[in-house]
């Protein structure tokens, strides 16, 4: 039994996936070289090898191709957490639960010069502070199930909201980033980080029912 080849809509949608995910890429590699401020469509379609035509096809300005970024960069941290979790962990200590997560997230320095400027962006810009809460928001509630169903594996739960767990989470980990970026002595992240896990999670026995 042969499979018939995919129809024109098929080869239509795959070429537009491909051509976003060039223009995301390109513009990942001009962002973090030039910022935000000095970045433009001419620049990324440059880079990406594309016409004007083929970034208005795809996004309708340059904020909403960092917001698509943004989201193209969550999503991609979401389903490393998701998978590495997924697939076992290495025993109950903290520190190894950490450290198994970290293997899989990388220090980016493409990707954290760009979620700084869209930080400063927003600082400035009270509809860019909106769009980052947002973004921010959204990772929180994907990463909270995944979070917390992994807690319960090794017999712990939040001793607060998910919610505020993920965030603090994600915030220390985003300034561990930025000092080993800044070349600051390797080695705390991963007590730090179970140290907050600690903090804020608490150990439980599930009742058997009678």
């Amino acid at each position: 039994m042969t499979t018939a080849p995919p129809g024109p809509d098929a080869r239509t949608t795959r070429r537009r996936e491909q051509t976003r995910a060039r223009l995301l890429a390109a513009a990942l590699d001009v962002l973090g070289e030039q910022g935000l401020a000095r970045s433009s469509v001419e620049s990324v379609c440059e880079r990406a090898g594309f016409t004007r035509g083929a970034f208005y096809s795809n996004f309708a300005t340059m904020d909403d191709l960092v917001a698509a970024l943004y989201t193209s960069q969550a999503a991609a941290l979401v389903d490393r957490v998701t998978e590495r979790l997924g697939a076992g962990l290495p025993g109950t200590d903290l520190d190894q639960v950490v450290g198994h997560v970290l293997e899989v997230l990388p220090v980016d320095r493409q990707w954290h010069a760009v979620r700084a400027e869209f930080t400063a962006q927003a600082l400035r810009n009270p509809g860019a502070a909106a769009a980052l809460a947002e973004h921010r928001a959204r990772l929180r509630a994907e990463l909270a199930p995944v979070l917390v169903a992994a807690l319960h594996r090794i017999g712990r739960r939040p001793a607060v909201p998910a919610d505020d767990l993920v965030r603090v989470l994600v915030t220390a980990h985003e300034g561990l980033v930025t000092s080993t970026l800044l070349g600051e002595g390797p080695g705390v992240g991963t007590r730090l980080l179970s140290a907050t896990l600690a903090s804020f999670t608490e150990e439980f026995t599930e009742e058997v029912p009678s």
